[in-house]
């Protein structure tokens, strides 16, 4: 009952950056390139500064100016026919491999850059180099290019914190035995340790699960309540409550979802309600809305429209509250951001024939209503979401889009709609609504 909302809790954990703003390393997957998951994939860790990419001179074009093929004036890549870039850095220190302390080391540099496109944080200060050798010829590679690079600046002018850590885990036997040390390392101050160790413990939940105690998991849930507005690591933290189920966590995650209107603050809660407890989530959020203040019935209707109560499933009770709900909402006097979010639940919900009058309505009446084109391109692609489905045990299901013909008309005679028909009709699940934050949904 979740694919939604997962898809959605992916796809934010799929955009988080690395914490530097420089930081170039790109198709990366964060929970796979934790400070720990590099640690494993390493055969060498260091400390140490850049000092320097020296040239090598090649016969013919080479691996590494054919894969970094110059572009972007150099700055992203700039691999060069007959060169293969190799940088060195002074070691520092040395946590795993057979590296001596003082020395030089070289690895191919990273994309085939020079020393001056490397990022500022790695060119005038220490960091920690996670380093493995690549198939092809044996060459050190920093893992994940910048991924595999842990700044002063990305641990807040203490790298000493950040080697400490890592070192802490190389000496332990296992994931479940660097627990303590993993939670007493989300400080909050959005350093790539404290990030981590967020998404470490949130999306490699099963190496900790058996090992995490109650009074752990509640310091989960103090640590989220912590955590500052729109962060990572509250997004991680969030998604860390629904993995192991505190006792307090439902009451956490409403806590924090009504005061934080964050799209990805209700994403990620509403799938951490889901996987404590369904019904119950449900059940709040609807026995919720009559108290409500603006701002919290925003994020109540983006919720119920995200998790998106079933009748087969959740009982036609909460499912007509919801539909009922919604649909109130659905007239040209609702606060216009709030509009907007219950057109997106309209369309999610898979509402059939439940909002088709109030829908149409908003459409017929634009000229006068006071809609801008947001509500009204909302409102077309939620009333193209109207549909039938009708079950076939001998083939695919027919799928019914039941105002088609007045949608078909409506593009006929407004050019301007006739694009946004077109693509909710083919995709009315996926067209993009403007949502209260200004992003499609």
């Amino acid at each position: 009952m979740k694919t939604k909302l997962m898809f959605c809790a992916l796809s934010l954990i799929a955009g988080t950056l690395a914490v530097s703003a420089q930081a170039e390393a790109r198709n990366y997957i964060p929970y796979k390139t934790t400070a720990v998951r590099l640690a494993d994939q390493a055969s060498v860790i260091v400390t140490g500064r850049l000092l320097r990419v020296d040239d090598v001179q090649l016969t013919g074009t080479g691996l590494d100016a054919g894969r970094w093929e110059r572009k972007d004036d150099g700055k992203w890549q700039d691999g060069q026919a007959g060169i293969r870039r190799d940088a060195v850095i002074q070691v520092t220190d040395v946590l795993k491999g057979a590296v001596t302390a003082g020395s030089e080391l070289s690895f191919v540099s990273m994309r085939q850059l020079k020393f001056d496109a490397y990022d500022a944080d790695l060119r005038t200060g220490e960091a920690l180099y996670f380093l493995a050798p690549r198939h092809e010829d044996g060459r050190n590679i920093v893992l994940m290019d910048e991924r595999g690079t842990i700044s002063g600046i990305e641990s807040a002018g203490n790298l000493a914190f950040t080697t400490d850590y890592v070192r802490g885990y190389l000496g332990v036997p296992g994931k479940s035995a660097f627990l303590a040390k993993l939670l007493a390392a989300i400080s909050l101050n959005a350093t790539r340790v404290s990030v981590d160790s967020c998404i470490e413990l949130s999306w490699n939940h099963e190496d900790y699960s058996l090992a995490i105690t109650d009074q752990q998991k509640q310091q989960v849930v103090d640590l989220a309540r912590a955590s500052s507005v729109g962060s990572a690591e509250r997004n991680e933290l969030i998604t860390a409550i629904g993995r192991y189920q505190p006792e307090t966590g439902m009451d956490a995650l409403f806590d924090i979802m009504l005061t934080d209107t964050n799209w990805s603050t209700t994403s990620l809660a509403s799938m951490s309600m889901e996987y404590i407890n369904r019904s119950m989530a449900i059940s709040r959020l609807l026995q919720e809305w009559n108290t409500a203040q603006a701002n919290q019935k925003l994020v109540i209707v983006r919720s119920l429209g995200l998790i998106r109560p079933k009748a087969d499933f959740d009982g036609p009770e909460v499912r007509n509250q919801t539909l009922s709900l919604v649909g109130g909402l659905l007239v040209a006097t609702t606060e216009k951001s709030l509009l907007r979010e219950a057109l997106i639940a309209s369309r999610d919900l898979r509402s059939e024939d439940a909002h088709v009058a109030a829908l149409k309505t908003l459409i017929d009446q634009r000229a006068t209503n006071g809609l801008g084109d947001d509500e009204v391109k909302a409102a077309v692609i939620a009333l193209a979401a109207a549909r039938r489905v009708t079950k076939s045990h001998s083939g695919p299901d027919a799928v019914t889009v039941l105002e088609k013909t007045y949608l078909t008309a409506l593009a006929n005679a407004d050019p301007v709609l006739k694009q946004v028909v077109e693509a909710a009709i083919k995709f009315p699940f996926t067209t993009l609504i403007a949502g209260a934050d200004g992003r499609g949904h």
